[in-house]
């Protein structure tokens, strides 16, 4: 084992799991009598991580391999009549009709025909020159080579894509999974479909495993794979009696922190103003919670004079808060009837404290809590 870095998690944490001895180095090529003499067999070992459970194998074929790939199952019956359901059920299910579909690793171009002939508006990219050829002579627009990282596709961003027995191939699964994403619109769709390795174990189909297949996904390290690289799985399933792992995928949301961002600002300068008002009326305001959300907006909105803070925690009382430097008391002082407002910091807690300022501490003023702006509870009414 030369490296024992998983191409998943990215840990050192493989170890070989199974050998298989004797094994074609090249399954697609089969050889003329005059060159038997050129075959050679090697030993395989598979590798699994101790981590996250994927299975792989090093690459053993060289990078232009798939120049020149040639495998098809357009002659399959079975396998157009699957193909057929799956990409009509694709488009129909997320809405492509008339949308923009990518196939990376398109093959020669006999799916495509299937997403067209659904609804979509198809495009396709591959590396093999023999079958870029012939799905070109099908009328597809498609691209040579491969995705990465970088690589801005033709004709993209797209509604949506489908890769097809392409990823057990690929060494750089982040790199395939980022490129594809980055030439997608928000919001867009997959198909991913891949062998299953829960087939292999549960068969104890030892020649499941070659060396054209470096990556073997579960459903649980496809699941994986594909959450990594910024893909939300909307449905994971078997297909094809059990062979293949499918995954269908949205692009995930990045999360927007511009609102959150704008609370620094508003929700301080609301708690300033409330302070201000009942001090301008001679009342007295309290807050209740010294834990890391309290603290984090007195912080944030410069309040240094608050009037009283308190908290549950005894071992917090009588201690000091860092940056308003305010001393934390307990909350039964609150019961002394001063008070005309409590600004509850402590969320979580919220039910649990509005009980007791009502019932224990029978407070009959105003009760406030935190949001992305202040909120007023619902005032008690005096009997």
């Amino acid at each position: 084992m030369k490296n024992n870095i998983c191409r998943v998690c990215s840990q050192p944490s493989l170890s070989i799991v199974m050998s298989v001895p004797n094994v074609p180095r090249n399954i697609q090529r089969l050889f003329s009598f005059d060159d038997l003499h050129l075959d050679r067999a090697i030993n395989l070992e598979v590798l699994g991580c101790s981590r996250c459970g994927f299975v792989q194998i090093e690459p053993l074929l060289e990078d232009e391999y798939y120049d020149d790939y040639l495998m098809t199952t357009t002659h399959s019956r079975q396998m157009q009549q699957y193909q057929a359901r799956q990409a009509r059920d694709f488009v129909q299910r997320f809405g492509l009709v008339g949308k923009s579909v990518k196939e990376i690793g398109c093959g020669d171009g006999s799916y495509l025909d299937h997403l067209r002939d659904a609804g979509a508006v198809v495009s396709g990219l591959e590396p093999s020159m023999r079958f870029r050829e012939l799905a070109v002579g099908r009328g597809y627009e498609v691209e040579s080579g491969y995705v990465d990282a970088q690589r801005q596709l033709e004709g993209g961003p797209y509604d949506g894509f489908v890769t097809r027995q392409v990823l057990e191939h690929v060494p750089d699964i982040h790199g395939f999974l980022t490129g594809i994403r980055l030439n997608l619109k928000p919001g867009a769709v997959g198909l991913i479909e891949v062998p299953s390795l829960e087939k292999a174990l549960i068969d104890r189909r030892f020649y499941d495993f070659f060396p054209d297949h470096v990556n073997y996904f579960s459903l649980r390290s496809l699941r994986l794979a594909l959450e990594m690289n910024g893909f939300d799985v909307v449905d994971l399933h078997h297909d094809m009696l059990g062979e293949y792992n499918v995954a269908l995928v949205t692009v995930a949301d990045s999360p927007s922190f511009d609102r959150v961002a704008t609370t620094v600002s508003t929700l301080g300068k609301e708690l300033r103003e409330i302070i201000a008002q009942y001090r301008s009326q001679g009342k007295k305001v309290a807050m209740w919670g010294a834990g890391g959300k309290g603290l984090s907006v007195m912080a944030a909105a410069g309040i240094q004079d608050l009037d009283l803070l308190v908290d549950g925690d005894p071992h917090k009382q009588g201690l000091f808060t860092p940056v308003s430097h305010l001393k934390v008391e307990a909350p039964s002082i609150l019961a002394n009837g001063d008070f005309a407002a409590v600004v509850i910091t402590a969320m979580a807690y919220r039910n649990e404290i509005e009980l007791t300022l009502r019932d224990e501490y029978k407070f009959l003023g105003d009760i406030f809590v935190l949001g992305h702006h202040l909120e007023l509870s619902q005032p008690q009414k005096p009997i």
